[in-house]
């Protein structure tokens, strides 16, 4: 059994700073998380990893607890190394990760001024 990834650690961390993730705002730790979703007994966060890494794009996945692309994407405005990170989440605990997001979302609709 190898545990070696399949991934190349200075590739990623330097498609996460084209991506703006920023050097001093623990870039290292997010590589690590990355990386790390191999480790999930469900590899679907591990793949889409490696398909963003090699066509950029992120496959549409199954509502989880409520929880979508579009969501991630529209109400967290999440980036795509977030997005995935999210996905892994909620594949590894569904339920306490989805309210973990859900709050996300009300705290920061809380920062907003109100529509008229």
């Amino acid at each position: 059994m190898h545990n070696m990834s399949m991934i190349n650690k200075n590739e990623l961390k330097q498609r996460l700073i084209d991506e703006g993730y920023i050097e001093e705002y623990g870039l290292d730790r997010t590589v690590e998380n990355l990386i790390n979703l191999e480790n999930l007994e469900n590899k679907a966060a591990y793949e889409m990893l490696c398909t963003w890494l090699k066509t950029g794009k992120i496959q549409k996945f199954e509502s989880i607890e409520g929880i979508d692309l579009k969501f991630l994407r529209d109400e967290l405005h999440m980036k795509n190394p977030a997005i995935i990170l999210a996905y892994g989440m909620l594949l590894y605990d569904p339920k306490h990760n989805a309210i973990a997001l859900k709050r996300e979302k009300d705290r920061r609709n809380c920062m907003k001024p109100a529509k008229l």
